[in-house]
């Protein structure tokens, strides 16, 4: 039973966390700042609950260089999982800019065991700009890399973008996703999100087994940041996914954030 829920997992953790992709506006030059917070997820056609707890913390350098990182602990499928991640983001000239990230996880039960990877970006006239990002994770399973394409612009106190997602698990061919989002930026540094994925997920299974396939996954989600006072905010989460004829997932996430 507990070999079939790491395959599970696997074929979940393909594709990345949609709520992940909205851009934050900076916060001042030279702070700090870390998030508490927690996630509880509920699975339906019996696959229970799933739960996180994290701790985020970031120093930034300037409007465009920042040093983050995150522990957390998971439960997914009755599995525990830890994991430690570290990011820097970094300025190549006034239009370029890079950034590179790392993860690892002691236990590896659904959560990779590691992985590692590098963004570009470009920015244009007009609040225009442009990514691509690639990213290599060992799952205890397979190998699994995930090539990230955006575009995005902002006006005003809003942003657009759209994402296409390549994701090729060894053996098993490739699944391409695709993800939409609007923001609205109000006040200082305060903003809601709605975002939007529909794609495909694919899993190989290992030698004689074939390859498991997900056709249709769509998920919704809507979250945002929003500070109490100049040093003191929260962060906020509401998704609902849909996987194929596996099972459907509506969950939360908050977070208590403090800016010194």
């Amino acid at each position: 039973m507990k070999k079939s829920h790491r395959r599970l997992g696997l074929l979940l953790l393909v594709l990345p966390s949609w709520g992940a992709l909205a851009a934050d506006r900076a916060s001042p030059a030279g702070s700090n700042e870390a998030e508490l917070g927690f996630s509880h997820e509920n699975l339906d056609k019996g696959y229970g609950y799933w739960d996180s707890q994290y701790l985020d913390l970031s120093h930034r350098f300037d409007d465009r260089s920042q040093l983050y990182g995150e522990v957390r602990a998971t439960d997914r499928f009755n599995l525990h999982d830890r994991e430690v991640s570290a990011g820097y983001a970094f300025p190549f000239s006034s239009t370029w800019s890079g950034a590179i990230e790392a993860s690892a996880s002691p236990e590896h039960n659904v959560l990779p065991q590691n992985s590692l990877g590098a963004q570009l970006q470009k920015s244009f006239d007009d609040g225009w700009d442009v990514q691509a990002a690639i990213r290599h994770s060992r799952y205890t399973l397979a190998p699994v890399d995930v090539t990230r394409l955006t575009g995005e612009r902002y006006w005003g106190n809003f942003r657009a973008s759209y994402s296409l997602f390549l994701a090729q698990v060894e053996n098993a061919g490739t699944a391409p996703s695709h993800n939409g989002q609007f923001s609205y930026y109000f006040g200082e540094r305060n903003y809601v999100t709605l975002s939007y994925a529909q794609g495909r997920q694919v899993e190989s299974l290992g030698p004689g087994l074939g390859v498991l396939t997900a056709n249709v996954t769509s998920s919704t989600s809507l979250s945002g940041r929003y500070w109490l006072n100049q040093d003191w905010g929260v962060s906020y989460e509401a998704v609902s996914e849909h996987i194929s004829n596996l099972y459907s997932r509506k969950g939360i996430r908050f977070g208590l954030r403090r800016l010194f």
